[in-house]
């Protein structure tokens, strides 16, 4: 049975309190493709019920499971290639000359499934071995099945395919259980934790690169200045924002520069 209408709506809302999502109009039959499967594990009949339940209880475990429902988790290793060669070649090694010393701290602000992060670490191991040896990367996600996919590590054939160099998937990957499993000394790089980048951003401290990409295109523009005013804090000079290729941020005071013309969603923290 279609959802109504109604009901849409209150969903809508509640998406746009609770993670800043904007679900858009006429999208009924997402909802009912992603939050079917949820009606016999909590005990529902329709999705109406299980809506506006949902809304009226406000259950932690039903909430969190239909934020786990209704994100897009879509995400590969090594997304947008040219990005990473920008930060290989203009970026990180510029970053450890100018902070000798000091580890390197990377953010990856929408991690997904953890490939972006993984991606992260393959790539400090194999060109920038010193870095990687006291570099910390943070990958959060507001789906917490995310999170602990990303703790987990492990990744299907056809996910392994999408993305990821031959060489990099034999150095890096063990076989496991019908796919792979990122070996430890990548794993050790990473730590995965639950946030809500629509809420505010705390002990999170300042990092010298911060990947914010395929996100933003689902906030508000007033969502979205909050967010670049909520980065200032977090960014030293000179560290790098890298945002999705179709992705931007208000800068109205000028405060990020492009690191490359041919690559306008990187810019660099002027302070």
């Amino acid at each position: 049975m279609p959802i109504a209408l109604a009901t849409y709506d209150r969903l809508a809302d509640f998406l746009q309190a609770e993670i800043a999502l904007q679900l858009g109009e006429a999208r009924g039959y997402l909802v009912e493709h992603r939050l079917s499967p949820l009606l016999v594990r909590f005990g529902f009949d329709n999705l109406d019920g299980l809506i506006n339940a949902l809304i009226r209880e406000r259950e932690s475990t039903l909430v969190q499971a239909v934020i786990d429902a209704m994100v897009t988790n879509e995400t590969s290793f090594f997304r947008e290639p040219g990005t990473f060669d920008l930060l290989r070649t203009r970026v990180i090694g510029h970053l450890f000359e100018e902070r000798q010393g000091r580890a390197l701290r990377v953010w990856s602000g929408a991690a997904s499934s953890g490939q972006e992060a993984y991606s992260i670490a393959m790539l400090l191991i194999d060109r920038f071995p010193a870095l990687a040896r006291t570099a910390n990367i943070l990958a959060t996600d507001v789906s917490m099945r995310m999170v602990q996919r990303t703790r987990v590590g492990w990744y299907s054939q056809l996910e392994i395919e999408r993305g990821l160099p031959h060489s990099l998937a034999r150095r890096f990957l063990i076989p496991e259980r019908n796919g792979y499993k990122v070996r430890p000394e990548v794993a050790a790089l990473v730590s995965a934790r639950q946030m809500n980048l629509a809420r505010p951003w705390q002990m999170l401290g300042t990092f010298d690169i911060i990947f914010l990409r395929n996100i933003l295109i689902y906030f508000s523009p007033a969502v979205k200045a909050g967010i670049a005013d909520q980065l200032i804090a977090h960014l030293a000079p000179g560290s790098v924002l890298v945002m999705a290729a179709a992705e931007s941020l208000p800068d109205p005071g000028g405060r990020f520069e492009k690191v490359a013309a041919s690559e306008p969603h990187v810019v660099r923290f002027r302070g």
